[in-house]
């Protein structure tokens, strides 16, 4: 057998016993609480360190006194630099709402700027994980 021929039978033999490619697998998304925080009046709260930097915040004000006098605006920033990202919520009176937020992975904080309400809200953070066992690609027919 010429050399050529053997080194091409080596080679497809070899490449039969090789294991066989893995099952694609599923990803999901997965939320974690990563904070929670109330109060009254102007604070500045948080020092998040973020995976992924996509959250979702969930917010309420309440027991606005004198009625029709309350704000609440709540900004994300840089725990860093302290820089401005986005003006998350600027909302008068009573209220609640949610809002998702995608920046990328950095150390986040929030700047608090209430007058005559209580506020709370709470950040959950999404990231993404592997289902074991599961695929949505369907196996090839022979």
């Amino acid at each position: 057998m010429p050399r050529g021929s053997a080194v091409v039978v080596l080679a497809l033999c070899l490449s039969s016993c090789s294991p066989k490619p893995s099952t694609p697998q599923d990803i999901v998304a997965v939320t974690r609480e990563v904070g929670a925080w109330q109060g009254r009046g102007i604070a500045t709260v948080g020092d998040i360190p973020s995976e992924t930097g996509r959250f979702r915040i969930h917010w309420q004000t309440t027991n606005e006194s004198p009625a029709g006098a309350g704000t609440f605006k709540l900004t994300m920033r840089s725990a860093i630099s302290g820089r401005t990202l986005q003006l998350v919520v600027d909302h008068q009176g009573v209220g609640a709402g949610t809002a998702d937020y995608d920046e990328g992975p950095r150390t986040y904080d929030f700047l608090v700027e209430s007058a005559n309400l209580d506020w709370k809200f709470r950040v959950d953070e999404t990231t993404g994980a592997y289902v074991p066992g599961s695929s949505s690609a369907s196996p090839a027919k022979r």
